[in-house]
């Protein structure tokens, strides 16, 4: 029994902890109310000065190396607030560490939860990293990291990164999960779309976030493009279709809802007459079916549309073919 407990405890320091076994780090409620209120006071003040370009309320939050490197410090993140891409009112808390200690000079903060790391540089030896998740519309979650070091008792932004956090409240992790599902579920082109995305959100704060498994994610999503590219070859003749459309490409493709499917193709009959596309439609779905088996047709709304022109000149029809309103 002492030795379950024993591990227990392994196990919780191991999460708790950086990779200095001097550091105390706390983690999101365990950390003193006094504090979590004086960062949210400093982070709102944060948002309202990047939001308005006020160089001298930055400059007031900033310690002196920060405000020394102005700049190339707020370089990723200054863009984002100036387009009206980020809000304060909507973000709100990812994820808030703590750390006091004698630090090394560069700090590793261990998330197993996430399975990331994030890596600083620091000159004190309290340290806060706040982690906030903001949202642009109903589509991109944005990650806003911003580090405060406690210098003269005053917390003082020593660093800030932004970068793409992932979408629909799906991160790097969560989209990798639903790649290595859909591989073993048999639909090889939802897998490598899902780890697509899995690798474009790698990066949320730069280099200063890293995940665990990145190397794998990107293994995985060249490995399974590679086998695809040699199973199916674009432009795709449906030749059991009387009007012989010719598949252009499978994409994904987001939307308010999420992201879908989206079929192109090519097709003889001009998209000026969309009765005869429709009937045309109704041969492209069922052979489609047969055509892509790496695909999962029974996914909620799959959007098809037909070009004249490969190139996409001259606009599309599009047909959705949307299972909820079935």
């Amino acid at each position: 029994m002492k030795f379950k407990t024993f591990l227990a405890v392994i196990c919780i320091t191991t999460i708790l902890q950086s990779c200095s076994t001097s550091t105390e780090t706390l983690i999101d409620n365990q950390i003193d109310t006094s504090y979590r209120e004086i960062i949210k006071r400093k982070n709102d003040s944060l948002f309202d000065a990047l939001s308005n370009s006020n160089m001298k309320a930055l400059k007031a939050l900033g310690s002196d190396d920060f405000n020394k490197h102005l700049r190339s410090r707020i370089e990723t993140t200054i863009w984002a607030f100036r387009r009206g891409y980020l809000k304060a009112d909507n973000t709100s808390i990812y994820r808030e560490y703590y750390c006091k200690g004698k630090l090394s000079k560069n700090m590793v903060i261990e998330d197993e939860k996430d399975n990331f790391n994030i890596t600083f540089s620091h000159k004190q030896e309290q340290v806060y990293v706040s982690l906030l998740k903001s949202k642009y519309g109903k589509l991109e979650d944005y990650l806003v990291t911003a580090i405060y070091e406690l210098e003269n008792d005053k917390w003082k932004l020593s660093n800030i990164e932004t970068g793409l956090l992932g979408q629909y409240d799906k991160n790097a992790q969560d989209y990798f999960e639903i790649a290595k599902q859909k591989e073993k579920e048999g639909f090889l082109i939802d897998a490598a779309f899902n780890c697509d995305m899995a690798a474009s959100f790698l990066e949320p704060a730069g280099k200063m976030l890293t995940y665990n498994n990145a190397e794998r994610i990107e293994f995985y999503k060249n490995e399974w493009h590679k086998a695809l590219s040699e199973k199916y070859k674009f432009p795709y003749t449906l030749k059991n279709v009387e009007s012989q459309p010719r598949v252009l490409e499978i994409q994904p493709i987001k939307t308010p809802k999420g992201v879908f499917h989206k079929i192109s193709y090519q097709t003889p009959i001009p998209i000026k007459e969309p009765q005869y596309l429709d009937m045309e439609y109704e041969e492209v779905r069922r052979e489609v079916k047969k055509a892509f088996p790496d695909l999962d047709f029974s996914a909620d709304i799959i959007y098809y549309r037909a070009y004249n022109d490969p190139n996409g000149y001259n606009g599309y029809y599009e047909i959705i073919d949307d299972k909820t309103k079935n």
